[in-house]
């Protein structure tokens, strides 16, 4: 008889659907909970998918023909196509403003193993180019404005829980969109995936012991803490502009910032 459980990570939501990473390959589920359907079978493992703004297709990262690279499919399911042939460490980060080209960040190119920038490259085919962001491995465009946020070295704090050092995850603001970044906030804690929604900017931090999801808003103020997990850490939080999915342990969480609830 299959077992009802299992580990579920790198969830993405879009309206009422949820994809996720679980034995290698996505898998999607109504936010309200329900049985998954299985949307890829593939050779290579799977992760980071992230649907595009209008939902219709999911980018993800795979490594089916040995390298990872970036691939995207129809968010119903069906073949995967190859949009990447990189050769690097390769992360999907998101999607362009207008879903034309999708976001990843990749030591493609770069002189030292894990030194990631960020690139696009476009959904209908061709080469990628670099955003010229500086070390980088997410972004968040702010709401109808001209702001965007980015993560340096910020992965996943629960691989290096409570890590104090010299490349711990730190955010970045540009809050005119000129391209002058400033430090967003400063804590001592390992910072990651920034997200800007409404008139606030939510992220990943451990500074108080345990992975957990905070906001502030776009001048660094007004810190507040908004999931209180101590047993696991929060984990790959994606947002669809109003909500914010992750998972912590083995298990998938939804957090409506509207309501600031889970």
């Amino acid at each position: 008889m299959p077992s009802e459980v299992g580990y579920y990570r790198h969830p993405t939501i879009h309206g009422d659907s949820i994809v996720f990473v679980c034995e290698d390959d996505l898998w999607s589920v109504p936010t309200q909970g329900g049985i998954a359907r299985r949307l890829t079978a593939n050779p290579g493992t799977v992760s980071f998918p992230s649907f595009s703004p209008d939902g219709t297709k999911i980018a993800f990262t795979g490594k089916d023909e040995g390298p990872l690279d970036v691939y995207v499919i129809d968010a119903d399911g069906g073949p995967a196509r190859r949009l990447t042939w990189l050769g690097g460490a390769t992360a999907v980060a998101g999607w362009s403003r207008d879903g034309k080209e999708v976001l990843f960040a990749s030591d493609w190119r770069q002189p030292f193993r894990g030194f990631f920038h960020l690139h696009s490259v476009p959904v209908a085919g061709g080469s990628p180019k670099a955003l010229r962001l500086g070390p980088s491995r997410s972004i968040s465009w702010q709401p109808d404005g001209p702001g965007v946020v980015i993560g340096r070295n910020s992965g996943d704090p629960a691989r290096w829980k409570r890590y104090r050092g010299g490349t711990a995850g730190t955010l970045w603001i540009d809050r005119a969109g000129g391209g002058a970044f400033a430090p967003l906030v400063r804590l001592a804690g390992n910072l990651a995936s920034p997200m800007w929604i409404g008139r606030r900017i939510y992220f990943l931090s451990d500074h108080e012991g345990f992975g957990n999801i905070y906001s502030c808003t776009p001048t660094g103020r007004d810190l507040r803490r908004h999931t209180h997990h101590e047993g696991f850490y929060a984990r790959f939080p994606s947002t669809d502009g109003a909500r914010i999915v992750y998972h912590a342990g083995a298990d998938l969480y939804v957090f409506d910032a509207k309501k600031n609830e889970l």
